[in-house]
């Protein structure tokens, strides 16, 4: 079994090419930078006005570039499956100063296509280094906050959703989706399979990062325990008891101290953390479904996890497979087996 799994965050893009018949130590592994970046640095060395096209990717590096090209008196028009890249709200789009339409015909402007998984280019380097690209899955992982209803903060949206799918199932392996059960409002998701399949007829399945992070840790856990994953953006913690997520917590890191962190988490084990207290922090939401009273162990991924030095509590760093940076791609690939094993 081969799986190609892809976990981007707002920092990196972790990539791993799994295959069952290898050690997984032996498994190529690569740590790129994300889309994001890769296009922010792009539109930073065009000067004149830009069309962007192609498909909804993570924002937070590129709109920072849009943002700063327009300050420089430029116009940005973006397609609108790209303008969701910015915000899932195109009312909020262009409210920053950003076109939504089709290309002017003016020549004035240069184009700029934006794409999250350049899977020929992926697959021709991998092939570069006597790898065959060929795979029986590809494994996505992003984050989505979904298209929220007007007037519905996509925060609260977003955690609603996944508080939806907790109470339905709340088995770590079952948080991911093949690609016709994306819902509708998942349109980076389906952006992503969008890309793939106008290379490639292989199977595809998607997660959230919050949840491949916490299933990518799972193996090095032991009941009950904490996985905390201290992302660029979020942090979401999960509450595992008997291998099954019984709470969920999710914040802004940059809302985040070590003493904040610490004593939320203590609240969330506990069922005392309310998810308006979260909101109102500018964080997402936290459920406690199954609440601890004693020691549990604490396991740490992600990108900022030595916001954890500053704490009081005992943890350890997540490594499978003796590799810190591949926490989502393995989740991916358990949720991949998971699915092939049990199907529907």
């Amino acid at each position: 079994m081969k799986i190609l799994a892809i976990d981007i965050g707002a920092g990196t893009q972790d990539i791993l090419l799994f295959d069952s018949g290898q050690n997984i130590e032996n498994c190529t592994s690569l740590v790129l930078p994300t889309p994001s970046r890769v296009f922010a640095k792009r539109l930073g060395a065009i000067e004149g006005n830009v069309y962007i096209r192609g498909n909804t990717i993570g924002g937070g590096a590129l709109t920072r570039a849009i943002l700063q090209h327009i300050k420089k008196g430029y116009r940005v028009v973006m397609e609108e499956w790209a303008a969701y890249s910015i915000r899932n709200d195109l009312d909020e789009v262009r409210s920053m100063g950003i076109e939504i339409g089709e290309r002017p015909s003016s020549d004035a402007f240069q184009d700029l296509e934006i794409c999250e998984i350049d899977l020929p280019l992926l697959q021709n380097f991998l092939s570069r280094f006597g790898e065959d690209p060929d795979t029986d899955l590809i494994a996505i992982a992003v984050q989505d906050h979904g298209v929220s209803p007007k007037g519905v903060s996509d925060r609260i949206f977003r955690f609603g959703k996944m508080e939806d799918m907790l109470r339905k199932d709340n088995t770590p392996e079952s948080f991911h989706f093949l690609e016709e059960e994306i819902p509708e409002y998942n349109l980076r998701m389906k952006s992503a399979v969008r890309a793939i399949r106008r290379v490639s007829p292989v199977s595809v399945l998607v997660m959230d990062t919050a949840f491949s992070a916490i299933l990518g840790c799972l193996d090095e856990a032991v009941s009950p325990s904490l996985i905390v994953n201290v992302g660029n953006g979020h942090t979401m913690a999960a509450l595992l008891i008997d291998r099954r997520i019984e709470g969920l917590y999710e914040h802004h890191t940059h809302e985040l101290t070590p003493e904040k962190l610490e004593a939320e988490l203590k609240l969330f084990l506990r069922g005392e953390l309310s998810s308006q207290t979260v909101f109102e922090e500018n964080g997402h939401g936290v459920i406690t479904l199954r609440p601890f009273y004693g020691e549990v162990s604490v396991i740490v991924t992600g990108p900022n996890r030595d916001l954890f030095r500053g704490t009081s509590l005992k943890y350890r760093y997540a490594a499978p497979g003796g590799n810190t940076m591949m926490t989502g791609p393995m989740g991916l690939v358990k949720a991949a087996r998971y699915r092939m094993m049990y199907g529907a």
